[in-house]
Order: structure tokens, then C-alpha cells, then sequence
């Protein structure tokens, strides 16, 4: 029984004395901006040892910008434990979020750095509420700042053999398509059903994505990243 549970006790926090370099641990550095406003923003966290186990340690302690950032414990299912680094509402610093992290040991070390997103408005994206099928559809989009990848997603509606009052819709996987702060896309009225289904609605998320600097002693596949979207949804009948 005792080895049942330990097998599902998931990561185990590492003791204060094990590691004491930042060249032992890998970190995943994720950062949420809005693009309407630069001080609306999250980060989270998550540092591994050198056999990919989360880190958990409440004497290292992470800042960003000089605000330090909440150690938190999750608990999930079936006893295991997430252990991660989360703040939320950093004021960036000459357009950077930049980390710093201390060892239980007290050395501190460059983490990474992350660069803030340019703000936009989703008043420059143009476009249709309310669509009908048998017409391709348009959206334009102009001075939208820092955004490099529009995420598309459909949902449909299922057409069954079963006479019900009760209407199925399924969620199809994105499609990702990269694009610039200005430009136009079309989707042919083609597109819109296929044997089994109809377009119910789709939503456009133009997204700012870009990769900040890590610490290069960091164990390979740590990684600083941060984005931010508009998104708008187009109803069609």
C-alpha cells in the first residue's frame, strides 16, 4: 500500500540543500499581457530539476521587476502536487519584464527577460457580426502592433439522423495563420458546411506572440515567452 501511494504522490519538493545553482533546474517562464492595457497581465513560473521533476522550494524565491512573485502549492488529484511561481499585475519596466531568482543559498541570478507587448486596439479589426452561409466571408485588420498569428476555430453543428429538439455543437481544432499588424483574410462560403454539419460560429484571435531571454546556464528547454489577443466571434445563418 505504502508503495501505491508514493507512486502517485507526483512531483516531491526538493530539499532547500540540494540545489543551490541555477545551471541544476529548467524553467518555464509563461507571461498572459493584455493588448489593450500593459499593466493587465499574469505570470507563472514553473522550475524542474535535472531528472524533469517540478521544483518545489519555498527558499528560492523569484522577482520580476522588483515585485516578488507568490510560491504556490496545487493540489490536484490522486495526491499529486504542482508546485510554481505566479503574480499577477507587473508594471513593466523600459518595455521589460525582467526576472531575478534566489537560491536557497542566497545567490541571485539573471532569470530571464521578457519584452511587454505594443498595445492595439480591436476598434482597427473590421468585420461582420452576423454572417450568412452563402457568402465568403472577409475581416480586415490594420495597425495592430506586436501581432503575429491569428488562431481561427469553428464550431459546428451537427446534423443527426434522430429527429430532437435538442441541436449538437462540436468544437473544431484551430488553425493557425501567421500575419502581420495589417492585412485581410477570406474564407470561402465553400468551407462553411460539410456533409454532416454547418458553421455555427467562428472566432478570430489575432495574438501577439514573442520570446524573451533566458539565462543561458538554465538546463536546455527552459524558455521565456509572453502573448496577448483581441478576439472576436462571427455568428453565421
Amino acid at each position: 500500500m505504502y508503495f501505491l501511494l508514493n507512486s502517485c504522490s507526483g512531483p516531491v519538493p526538493v530539499p532547500a540543500s540540494k540545489i543551490e545553482d541555477i545551471s541544476r533546474i529548467k524553467a518555464e517562464i509563461d507571461m498572459y499581457q493584455s493588448l489593450t492595457d500593459e499593466n493587465e497581465n499574469s505570470l507563472s513560473v514553473t522550475l524542474y530539476d535535472e531528472k524533469g521533476k517540478e521544483f518545489g522550494n519555498d527558499s528560492v524565491k523569484i522577482a520580476v521587476n522588483g515585485k516578488t512573485v507568490e510560491y504556490r502549492i496545487k493540489q490536484q488529484l490522486y495526491y499529486s502536487k504542482n508546485y510554481f511561481y505566479h503574480a499577477e499585475n507587473i508594471s513593466p519596466e523600459n518595455g521589460r519584464y525582467d526576472l531575478q531568482i534566489q537560491m536557497s543559498n542566497g545567490k541571485k541570478f539573471f532569470l530571464a527577460s521578457i519584452p511587454s507587448l505594443k498595445l492595439s486596439s480591436s476598434r482597427n479589426i473590421v468585420y461582420k457580426e452576423d454572417a450568412p452561409l452563402n457568402q465568403d466571408y472577409s475581416i480586415q485588420w490594420s495597425g495592430l502592433q506586436d501581432v503575429n498569428v491569428l488562431y481561427l476555430s469553428k464550431s459546428v453543428k451537427i446534423q443527426t439522423k434522430e429527429k430532437s429538439n435538442i441541436e449538437t455543437f462540436v468544437q473544431q481544432a484551430e488553425d493557425t495563420i501567421k500575419i502581420g499588424p495589417s492585412g485581410n483574410y477570406t474564407i470561402k462560403k465553400e468551407q462553411f458546411s460539410r456533409p454532416g454539419d454547418t458553421l455555427d460560429i467562428i472566432s478570430f484571435k489575432f495574438t501577439a506572440e514573442k520570446t524573451g531571454t533566458v539565462n543561458p546556464h538554465l538546463l536546455k528547454g527552459s524558455s521565456g515567452k509572453i502573448k496577448g489577443s483581441h478576439e472576436e466571434r462571427v455568428n453565421f445563418k
